[in-house]
């Protein structure tokens, strides 16, 4: 039988968020925001995935990707300065 993954995330170098298993504490991915993204608040781990809030061209956006993939889910925008 196999264990459950089981992630947590951090902010890396750059525009990366790096993805870490938690059971080894080895780097499981890296998440690359697109260029001229800056991080304001992030990442907040939950249940299956996790969330960041971006500043991106004029707007605030919360950011939500899944595990294991790290695939955007969704971009929600929050406010335009």
């Amino acid at each position: 039988m196999s264990k459950p993954n089981v992630f947590t995330a951090a902010l890396g170098s750059g525009n990366n968020i790096n993805i870490y298993n938690a059971m080894t504490g080895s780097i499981y991915r890296v998440v690359t925001l697109s260029g001229g993204t800056t991080v304001i608040s992030g990442p907040v781990v939950f249940g299956d995935g996790f969330s960041i809030t971006v500043k991106e061209g004029s707007g605030t956006w919360l950011l939500t990707y899944g595990f294991p993939l790290c695939t955007i889910k969704t971009k929600t925008h929050i406010s335009t300065p």
